[in-house]
């Protein structure tokens, strides 16, 4: 059952008629995710205010800030390049485990060249965010890790055999993940990661979705 989206899968989608929060399962089932409620004490602990899903288009506040109080903090991820696998909490008693840190950042390194960078911390906190969701939809929430942190010179490397990479790509920086999901469809994901607005989002039909933490925006890829 694939339900990370609106209507067929699982992304959040706001009811006008009470601000609830829910989700459209295949046989037509709605359960609720996140209330209201939950939004709005999550936004009273990180400071912020929290918006209903919504298109936008520049750079400001993501849900992540809003909703970090109430997400689990746990990874699990594949990395399809090298078969690593790894199991996180990275985050306990309101502080980041540095410890944890250092090992998803050694997952995400670029592996051609056995670099590492720290990455964008917002962006744990999405994959999480994102994994919670599968799991509470049956999956087992484990990610298909495809790239994080790229050298420039892996990054040019790619451009040259014709691969999808901006030639200042946000990969550079370790602001950028290519991933999926095992069993859950690309198109669900990338809705789901978009509505939580952390920085850019890309939909490669039937491979990955791509998150950044720059400008929010969208694009589908080829």
């Amino acid at each position: 059952m694939h339900s990370l989206s609106p209507e067929k899968s699982s992304m959040p989608v706001a009811k006008n008629e009470n601000n609830m929060v829910w989700v459209r399962h295949k046989n037509g089932e709605s359960r609720m995710r996140l209330n209201r409620r939950d939004l709005l004490l999550g936004a009273s602990a990180a400071g912020a205010s929290c918006a209903l899903p919504g298109t936008a288009f520049a750079k400001k506040a993501s849900r992540i800030d809003t909703l970090k109080p109430i997400i689990n903090p746990e990874l699990r991820m594949w990395n399809a390049n090298t078969n690593e696998r790894l199991s996180s909490v990275f985050w306990r008693d309101g502080n980041f485990d540095v410890q944890e840190l250092r090992r998803i950042d050694w997952f995400m390194r670029d592996w051609r060249q056995a670099e590492v960078k720290p990455c964008s911390r917002d962006l744990l906190w999405s994959l999480a965010a994102i994994s919670e969701a599968a799991i509470r939809d049956g999956h087992s929430g484990e990610i298909r890790f495809l790239s994080g942190y790229r050298s420039r010179k892996t990054n040019n490397y790619l451009r040259e055999i014709g691969r999808n990479a901006a030639r200042n790509s946000l990969h550079i920086e370790a602001k950028a993940v290519d991933f999926s999901f095992p069993g859950i469809p690309v198109e669900p994901i990338f809705k789901y990661a978009k509505w939580l607005e952390v920085g850019g989002c890309g939909h490669y039909p039937g491979s990955f979705v791509h998150m950044d933490t720059g400008i929010v925006r969208e694009w589908i890829g080829s």
